[in-house]
Order: structure tokens, then C-alpha cells, then sequence
């Protein structure tokens, strides 16, 4: 898949997941066994796209660098001044 952002790996995951639930009640009032099949096929890509979303989420996550210095205030003294 494209590199994208976990933001909109949300988005689109959202997406999926609410077109399989529309396509999942179409198909059960009409009792049709195809509309079943697609959104059956419509949740397992959102499940792919899941794991996606997660795995993008992580590299995200790991990619912030947190720097304690970069909290301190270099002007006051401190404990051992």
C-alpha cells in the first residue's frame, strides 16, 4: 500500500467499515446472498487495512524523537548551581 499517513489510514478505514455495514443491512432486507458476499469482502479489507493503520501508527510513533533537554529552561539555575 502507499505510504500514508495514520490519519488518513483512519479515515479511509472508517470508510470501509461503514460501507460493509450499509452493504450488510442492504443485503440482508433484500435477502440478497452477492450484496452479503461484498460486504463480507468489504470488512475483511477493512481488517487489512487495520492492521495498516496500525503498523503506520507505530512507525509513527517511533519516528518523534522526545528530548528532555528541550523541556529545560537553560537560563535558570539549578539544584547543583
Amino acid at each position: 500500500m502507499l505510504d500514508r499517513s495514520a490519519k488518513t489510514l483512519r479515515v479511509y478505514l472508517i470508510g470501509v467499515l461503514v460501507v460493509a455495514a450499509v452493504l450488510s443491512v442492504i443485503g440482508n432486507k433484500s435477502h440478497s446472498p452477492f450484496l452479503g458476499w461484498l460486504s463480507f469482502a468489504a470488512f475483511l479489507s477493512a481488517v487489512v487495512l487495520y492492521f495498516t493503520w496500525r503498523r503506520a501508527a507505530l512507525r509513527e510513533r517511533r519516528g518523534r524523537v522526545f528530548d528532555r533537554e528541550a523541556k529545560t529552561d537553560e537560563t535558570r539555575t539549578g539544584p547543583d548551581q
